[in-house]
């Protein structure tokens, strides 16, 4: 059989990498549609908005998404490759999983839904880029997890992450927000002594690190690219590297800060249970510091946030294009 020279190598190496860079600019140049799915407890309903691209919410209304079957929801996160929604309902003990459409610009579910766990009294849940489910248990002080396979099927038994029957920094854990890397959780009881947000690795083992010690009890976390974002039970947002190196407060202007959600670019926006509004400001801080807030719009007893994307018209067409133009590269490099 023949052998490829290195000479033979070269230009496929570069079609590869030209077919990579193309897939990437394909994707960049895509318009993206956004929204944001809101939960209410009080009134067991789940809504979403469409963010608009200059952030002007003006004449802007939440619209409904699920109205029945839920009795308390309050976590919410999205597998965005998947594009299933993830309830956590603590009144039912059970975590539920929605399918996600978007038809003529707006946000809808099938209808359908798959029940992903019960049994553990879970408020806050988060999934990574790989699919697998997080969500903290805070009567049971324990951090679980659901493999993506499992999180599909639905009922399968979680496994413990981290529990604090044996290590000191899960105490009643609040939110809950992973990365392919990291777990990081805030805690709602002795946050001073044992973490206001705390990390650790998405597999057990490796130990547990407190990021910060500064509020006794800490409610919603999310991240933003290198930063991460908390709020506490009464007025404050706080901010962390996911490295660490210190924590700085961003505003202590609401009333019952709770659930919290990166809109994949420069903003995060924060629900304010008591406002009865969802705020938002500016993430992309090199330094954590104090933020601008802005209201943007208003939804009664707001307290999850999660993200939505869907590539618009143009963004499918330049998706394929990119994609099509790929295939021809890595054919012409001889690796199809």
């Amino acid at each position: 059989s023949m052998r490829r020279t290195r000479r033979d190598e070269g230009p496929a190496r570069c079609l590869l990498a030209a077919s990579t860079l193309l897939c990437r600019l394909a994707v960049a140049g895509a318009d993206q549609l956004r929204f944001l799915v809101m939960s209410a407890p009080r009134t067991g309903k789940i809504s979403w908005i469409r963010l608009p691209e200059g952030g002007d919410f003006a004449g802007l209304r939440p619209q409904t998404l699920i109205d029945e079957g839920l009795q308390h929801p309050q976590g919410l996160c999205v597998d965005r490759r998947r594009r299933r929604l993830y309830v956590a309902d603590p009144d039912m003990k059970r975590i539920y999983a929605y399918r996600l459409a978007v038809v003529n610009g707006a946000l809808v579910t099938d209808g359908a839904r798959v029940v992903v766990n019960q049994g553990v009294e879970s408020r806050w849940v988060s999934v990574d880029g790989s699919g697998t489910l997080f969500f903290s248990d805070e009567p049971g002080s324990r951090i679980l997890r659901v493999s993506a396979s499992d999180a599909i099927r639905g009922g399968a038994a979680p496994s413990v992450v981290y529990s604090g029957s044996t290590v000191a920094q899960v105490s009643e854990p609040g939110g809950v927000a992973a990365d392919n890397f990291h777990v990081f959780w805030t805690n709602k009881h002795f946050g001073t002594e044992t973490g206001s947000l705390v990390r650790g690795a998405v597999t057990p083992g490796a130990r547990p690190f407190s990021l910060a010690t500064n509020s006794p009890k800490s409610y919603g976390v999310c991240i933003a690219m290198g930063n991460v974002f908390y709020t506490d039970s009464e007025r404050s947002v706080y901010g962390a590297k996911k490295n660490g190196g210190g924590v700085a407060e961003v505003t202590n202007a609401l009333q019952r800060p709770r659930g919290c959600a990166w809109d994949g670019d420069g903003t995060v926006y924060v629900a304010d249970r008591g406002a009865g509004s969802v705020y938002a400001f500016a993430s992309n801080m090199h330094v954590i510091s104090r933020a601008q807030m802005r209201e943007a719009f208003e939804f009664d007893d707001a307290f999850g946030l999660a993200l939505v994307t869907a590539a618009g018209r143009r963004g499918a067409r330049a998706s394929w294009l990119g994609a099509a133009a790929a295939c021809v590269l890595a054919l012409a490099a001889g690796h199809l």
